[in-house]
């Protein structure tokens, strides 16, 4: 893998181990290939580590963690959480993890036949994104920006509602608002993409949409106070005389797609339990415990680019972890900070952090850059997520299990996915468009059953159950449009 030394310090304010100089990744003397993902040969694997020989049986199944046998997959068969990378045989995934380590491709999961990338770049398509509802009883701001070209024209920070839709307050939304149930506003709203209701549209105050409107229930509206710069497509011809359609209006059947991804969300736990017998803890000298050991004292630990399993992350005092290259933190429990949480990056950083359990964060937190969102990807499989009043998030933020309640002014640099959404004060999320393309690992021509499965350049799943380039916007997930060389992208700027 990794021939070249980083250095590992680690600072926890009760005693201080000596700093650590370890290969980033490294699981011994073997040397690894250089092709990202799959395809390129794997090379030798170290000689040393605690992962043992490769598990037989079910192959792609997640290994088993805390030294059980497992059930195959790549990684040990009764290696520990903090067993090493090393294995029998070429191993690709130590390949992709110097490419990773390099500032180059992505790294694989474990035992999967995708990459991290894979994971971030299918999952955050909209600024926001509630599988049930979305409540705001206060302002609703939304729009994007590029961390990787800053001269790219922008479509805007778009909204998914899989349920109902409520603004109480004003709204911006400079990208597309689709919601599968009805929606209400009232107070000013304006949409500059698409926006779409698969349910009845209530109307009470004065409000634009700056596309195309489909509206598939009945639209409730006292004085026509929508006014649609694109045409209106509806079942209901008695839509017409409600909203002022200056483009025209299309009566006849609508298909309103369902927008986020949330029959089939990303398997966190057992994304952590690959990490768990197939990580760089040992080459590191990372104990897994390290964030839980002493709960009752501050804790500052700084880590190279590699793949980390911890046990959890407990204390009652602050917890700083600095990230200088390429990681991923595999956290087996929970999140619990009661002093201030910061996890910051290095410029050329990035973090993928999977959480098993439940996240509270009572009082600060800082987590990510919130000049590149893109580099930081956080998925919480918990049920429970308490987020501090004084919260910076620069970072994507996935927690389809747990709703997202926002009882403070929330301001996000990145993106969200909930299992619901409500907040009670100013809502902004600044989306960061670089997400969508950040480095995977999938190859062209996938099997696929639905778009969720399928990246670029062959990002639509066709009938054969393989994915191949799109034709039609309706090809693309939501909300993506596709273009003429068949990949699907944000929509232009209105």
């Amino acid at each position: 893998m990794m021939g070249h030394k980083q250095l590992f310090s680690l600072l926890v304010l009760v005693a201080l181990p000596t700093a650590l100089v370890a290969a980033c990744g490294s699981g011994g003397a073997g040397g690894a290939g250089s092709a990202s993902g799959t395809g390129g040969a794997g090379g030798q694997a170290g000689a040393g580590g605690v992962g043992g020989q490769a598990g037989a049986g079910v192959g792609g199944e997640f290994v088993g963690s805390g030294g059980s046998s497992g059930a195959g997959g790549m990684g040990g068969a009764g290696g520990a959480p903090s067993s090493s990378s090393s294995g029998t045989g070429g191993n690709p995934l130590d390949a992709g993890l110097e490419d990773f380590c390099m500032g180059n491709g992505a790294i694989p999961i474990p035992g999967s036949g995708e990459c991290t990338g894979d994971i971030g770049k299918k999952t955050f398509l909209f600024a926001a994104c509630s599988c049930t509802g979305f409540d705001a009883n206060n302002t609703i701001q939304t729009d994007s920006f590029s961390s990787i070209d800053p001269n790219k024209p922008l479509a805007g920070g778009s909204i998914g509602v899989n349920g109902n839709y409520s603004a109480q307050a004003a709204a911006s939304i400079k990208g597309a608002l689709l919601v599968k149930g009805s929606m209400s506003t009232t107070n000013q709203h304006d949409v500059v993409q698409d926006m779409q209701c698969g349910g009845n549209a209530t109307i009470s105050h004065v409000a634009s949409a700056q596309s195309n409107a489909t509206i598939g229930g009945v639209v409730n509206s006292s004085n026509k106070e929508l006014t649609i710069q694109g045409k209106l497509f509806t079942p209901i011809a008695d839509n017409t005389a409600k909203v002022n359609a200056l483009g025209g209006s299309v009566v006849g059947p609508v298909d309103i797609e369902t927008p986020c991804n949330c029959d089939d969300p990303v398997d966190v736990a057992g994304i952590v339990q690959a990490f768990g017998g197939t990580n760089d803890n040992d080459e590191n000298g990372v104990d897994p415990d390290v964030l839980v050991s002493t709960p009752s004292m501050p804790t500052e630990i700084t880590l190279p680019c590699g793949r980390y399993f911890l046990t959890g992350i407990k204390s009652d005092s602050t917890v700083t972890v600095h990230l200088t290259g390429r990681t991923v933190l595999a956290i087996d429990g929970d999140i619990a900070v009661a002093g201030k949480l910061t996890m910051d990056l290095t410029d050329t950083a990035e973090l993928d952090l999977f959480v098993k359990g439940n996240v509270a964060l009572t009082n600060q937190a800082a987590i990510g850059a919130i000049t590149r969102p893109a580099a930081t990807r956080v998925y919480i499989g918990g049920t429970q997520v308490a987020l501090a009043g004084a919260f910076v998030l620069g970072a994507n933020l996935y927690m389809p299990n747990a709703a997202l309640q926002a009882s403070n002014a929330l301001e996000i640099f990145g993106a969200v996915f909930a299992k619901s959404i409500a907040t009670a004060h100013q809502f902004k999320v600044h989306y960061d468009e670089a997400i969508i393309t950040i480095d995977g690992c999938q190859p062209p021509g996938s099997a696929c059953t639905d778009c969720h499965d399928c990246v670029n350049p062959t990002p639509a799943c066709g009938p054969g159950g393989q994915c191949g380039p799109c034709s039609t916007d309706k090809d693309c997930c939501p909300p993506l449009v596709c273009t003429p060389n068949g990949t699907c992208v944000l929509p232009p700027p209105k």
